[in-house]
């Protein structure tokens, strides 16, 4: 379904249902993407959705029952691991409220997904597995015609106290879908890439979104480019992608510079008198290391206005990086490094502590690896391993940073040398 389709005659009466997203800024691009799904659909573009910030959302669910008289609600809640805690809290005070039986709690997002009993055991009506452009809309519909969720796919619901998982829905062509929200004014980073083909056992990507690479094509991009240009002052473009560089291709180490290029030269030729920027390969996207080569970074250079890239690494153990099945070598990141910074680059390189097979001797290369590359002037993101469900480390047990490796990281966070949340992961998986 094309973003340019028009509504149909609106299905709903007047106050009849609402939606209530409860909206934070580490949940954006979700919630962005959920929205602009709805405002495409053709009965559902005119339905009344609200995005209030955490701390006022319950003040919003009763002003919009008592002031606005709202027959029913859709609560959405998106919700990562980081974030359960918060939301369970939530849970117990929405399941108490005195309009319970005209709520609908829908949660969605990495840990609804690879754990939807523990959402729906905790009291959340309907759980959104993967995907949601497709299957929320049906779900909405599903629910203001009064039909029985088994009809949606991607769904797991309670029915008399026993959990049903629908099949899952096909991963969706990102063309099909603005990256946005564009009738509500919520704009964000355009997702460019989504699935991811290499399964890090670390990570949630594949499980979400599915092994096979999908891309959103550059004529799609150029043309919401030029909608954004056409509505802000200005513009910083930024891409969602697990691997910018490898944006277009079937195989990393092969970067598709063809599509690149069509992808950035028509977002920099874009007639604008207003103020735009491209950033591609930097934050909230990174690179891989062997997708680093010199024609990336021309294309880069020549089109964007980032000064810096975004490169994981994640180990500077040959082992970790084989059990982690990274797809890269110690070397391809050195190399990497290198090569960017001959065109200039400033490198920001991620890296993790922790894994459940990771020795001390392991730490220690991921050190001296990290100093040599400080000794370049790369800024080092640090992170400390949370296992996530759905990963292949759902239920393992991190190891412990050794203390000479954890005083030196302290000290050089102290001194700015390296950033991220590496401590604060740390002190909440060693606390439990």
């Amino acid at each position: 379904m094309d973003a340019s389709i028009s509504s149909s005659e609106n299905l709903f009466l007047e106050n009849e249902i609402g939606i209530v997203f409860r909206y934070s800024r580490a949940n954006i691009y979700s919630y962005h993407a959920l929205i602009g799904s709805l405002e495409i659909h053709p009965d559902l573009s005119n339905i009344p959705i609200f995005t209030p910030s955490p701390d006022i959302f319950l003040k919003e669910i009763n002003r919009l029952f008592s002031v606005e008289n709202f027959e029913r609600l859709v609560l959405g809640l998106s919700v990562n691991t980081f974030q359960l805690e918060d939301n369970i809290k939530l849970l117990k005070k929405l399941n108490s409220h005195s309009k319970r039986n005209r709520l609908l709690i829908i949660a969605g997002g990495p840990h609804p997904s690879a754990k939807p009993d523990e959402l729906l055991n905790n009291g959340v009506d309907v759980v959104v597995i993967g995907e949601g452009e497709k299957t929320f809309p049906e779900l909405i519909s599903t629910y203001a015609a009064g039909n029985s969720f088994e009809i949606v796919n991607g769904i797991a619901f309670k029915e008399d106290g026993k959990i049903i998982t629908c099949p899952k829905n096909e991963g969706i062509l990102l063309d099909d879908y603005p990256p946005f929200a564009p009738d509500h004014e919520l704009y964000s980073a355009i997702e460019i890439t989504r699935g991811c083909n290499y399964g890090c056992t670390y990570c949630q990507t594949p499980m979400l979104f599915g092994k096979s690479v999908r891309y959103r094509s550059p004529q799609n991009v150029i043309r919401w480019g030029k909608f954004l240009l056409s509505k802000r002052e200005n513009w910083d473009f930024r891409f969602i992608s697990p691997n910018a560089f490898g944006y277009g291709s079937k195989r990393s180490s092969k970067p598709n510079l063809e599509m690149i290029e069509q992808l950035l030269s028509g977002l920099k030729s874009l007639e604008a008198k207003k103020r735009k920027r491209i950033f591609f390969g930097t934050f909230p996207s990174e690179v891989r290391p062997e997708s680093i080569t010199e024609g990336t970074l021309e294309l880069t250079k020549k089109y964007c206005d980032n000064d810096n890239i975004t490169l994981g690494a994640q180990s500077g153990s040959p082992a970790i990086l084989k059990t982690t099945r990274r797809g890269h070598t110690v070397n391809q990141v050195i190399e990497a490094v290198d090569l960017a910074k001959s065109y200039g680059f400033q490198m920001n390189i991620d890296f993790i502590l922790g894994y459940p097979e990771e020795t001390e001797e392991d730490q220690y290369m991921t050190l001296e690896l990290c100093r040599e590359l400080i000794a370049k002037g790369c800024k080092i993101h640090m992170h400390y391993l949370i296992p996530l469900p759905g990963t292949a480390y759902e239920n393992a047990i991190p190891s412990l940073i050794a203390p000479e490796i954890l005083s030196v990281i302290r000290k050089w966070s102290n001194e700015g040398i390296i950033f991220g949340s590496w401590q604060h992961q740390y002190d909440a998986i060693t606390r439990k």
